[in-house]
């Protein structure tokens, strides 16, 4: 889902161009200001309204796009204001840009905290970093100025200002609990035709999952991914193929600082992924957290004694590395890769985007997180102590400290699933002792999945999954009815699973051979439907 650029001709101004002060104006022989935004619009993390302090996000500044027409401008500036307009404009308290590596921006000499053009070459969007001020700021206004030519401009109006305030719930304190603490979190799939229906893959409904969960419990100053930050090798993995091993490798490589002085990882935290047919339940784990590791991305802490409880919505993000629009479209790598960014139902503005809609301003969220504490293992305020603590890993399971319940090493990859396009690859472990595992309910993760893509990357009429006219499955992926793939006719199809509104029906068939439900994956195909008795 990465933006689209669309660059032209160099075109010749005879207007020069300069600032006024600090003024959103172009050069004094321009046309007054046009009114309203032209449907420009200031953009900052997708649509966010609250900031963190000291925190970073990724300020856009865009045109409207469809099939026929992308808005394009010459020139630019951005700026951030204090609320209010006697106050002096300096970075201690609005904040301050910092550019990307790109050639399309540059710092305005002559206007502090303010944002230009390079060149005069046409442009359909612009982005820099802005750091939000310390705690205590306030609110601010991020504005911009767009320039068309000499007799069209336009500044400040509709969506070409944005104010955003300090989120005071977030604002970065000091952790002074001595204790270290523990904690559950369940993560709960959301995402289903019923959510989230538009272009749901219902026809490729097998393929539907959440990856295995991976994270850390980390001090303040370290960070994986974010919003602007460019995907490392393994969050690529993950974020393409669902594959968490090399970015648990990265984590393990970064945990300790150069010259071994502070190991910066609490834990590492991992739990098992969902996918279909059960993508709407829920997995879980544990994992810790002292005085200077206690951040989880999304749990805190205050008042000096662990949070007991905090419930969280997850929404998506596009991780930059892979052009593709649709849940079904092929792979197609983005190089250079792009920063990653919130997706929301207004951007990526493009209608084939499955989150668009225009007359939405908040999407559901695809999952939600539910974070507990389990109990508070007593330490004193020992700074050597902390330091002596190693990197752990926590699994999704109480069972991993038992000796009953100790696993062999994973097995290899099987095969993809499929002979083209997109599918599954699994791999296997066993417990070493089968009956004493048993007999204490032992549930560690034995199985793990994530996408593969075969030998042919495409299949015949398109990528595996995608829909033909009559809205069914395209075979031509797993048809292979030989061998320990032959199965039985196919049943008929279900009910619509709504009584009213969009929803799924599905046909099934059996495998004559069970060996087949290992390789041969398709067994079942749904279609849209649509429920009939609406009052």
């Amino acid at each position: 889902m990465d933006s689209v650029w669309r660059v032209g001709v160099l075109v010749a101004l005879a207007a020069t161009w300069g600032t006024q002060g600090c003024e959103l104006s172009p050069s004094y022989d321009a046309a007054p200001k046009s009114p309203g935004d032209n449907f420009y619009k200031l953009i900052v993390n997708g649509q966010v309204e609250r900031y963190a302090p000291e925190q970073r996000y990724v300020v856009t500044l865009v045109g409207a796009r469809t099939h026929d027409v992308v808005q394009q401008f010459t020139k630019f500036q951005i700026v951030v204001d204090p609320l209010d307009p006697a106050a002096p404009r300096t970075p201690r308290t609005q904040g301050q840009f910092q550019l990307f590596a790109d050639t399309l921006t540059k710092f305005d000499e002559e206007c502090t905290n303010s944002v230009v053009e390079a060149d005069d070459l046409p442009k359909t969007e612009v982005q820099v970093m802005w750091k939000a001020p310390p705690a205590g700021s306030g609110c601010v206004l991020l504005k911009a100025m767009v320039y068309e030519n000499s007799s069209r401009w336009f500044a400040e109006d509709g969506q070409l200002t944005r104010r955003v305030c300090e989120d005071t719930a977030l604002s970065a304190t000091d952790c002074c609990a001595c204790d270290d603490a523990k904690y559950k979190v369940v993560f709960e799939g959301l995402w289903s035709p019923q959510t989230h229906p538009k272009d749901f893959p219902v026809q490729a409904m097998w393929l539907t999952h959440f990856s295995d969960v991976i994270g850390a419990t980390h001090e303040r100053n370290f960070t994986f991914w974010g919003e602007g930050e460019i995907a490392s090798d393994g969050f690529r993995s993950l974020a393409e193929w669902g594959s968490v091993g090399l970015l648990e490798r990265e984590l393990r490589q970064r945990a300790v600082s150069p010259g071994g002085k502070s190991v910066k990882l609490r834990s590492i935290v991992k739990a098992q992924g969902l996918w279909h047919p059960k993508v709407n339940t829920n997995t879980s784990t544990t994992f810790m957290v002292d005085k200077k590791r206690h951040l989880l991305s999304l749990a805190s802490m205050f008042d000096c004694t662990w949070t007991a409880s905090k419930v969280v919505d997850l929404f998506p993000y596009d991780a930059g590395t892979d052009n593709g629009i649709s849940y079904m479209s092929p792979n197609s790598e983005t190089n250079p890769r792009e920063r990653m960014y919130r997706i929301t139902t207004m951007y990526p503005e493009d209608p084939r985007a499955p989150f668009y809609d225009p007359q939405r301003k908040e999407m559901n969220p695809l999952a939600r997180l539910y974070i507990t504490r389990e109990k508070i293992i007593s330490k004193a305020c020992d700074e050597e102590t902390l330091q002596s603590l190693v990197t752990e890993e926590a699994e999704n399971t109480q069972s991993v400290d038992k000796p009953e319940c100790a696993v062999s090493e994973w097995g290899a990859w099987s095969a993809c699933s499929v002979s083209c396009g997109k599918g599954l690859r699994m791999r296997t472990r066993e417990y070493r002792m089968p009956q004493k595992a048993q007999m204490f309910a032992c549930d560690r993760q034995l199985v793990s999945k994530e996408m593969c893509v075969a030998p042919l990357p495409e299949c015949a009429g398109g990528t595996a999954g995608e829909a033909e006219e009559d809205n069914e499955l395209s075979l031509a992926a797993v048809e292979d009815t030989s061998g320990i793939c032959q199965t039985t006719a196919w049943g008929e199809w279900s009910e619509c699973s709504e009584t009213c509104g969009v929803g799924v029906s599905t046909r099934r068939r059996q495998f004559l051979n069970q060996m087949g439900i290992k390789k041969c994956p398709l067994v079942q195909i749904g279609k849209n439907c649509l429920g009939r008795y609406c009052w």
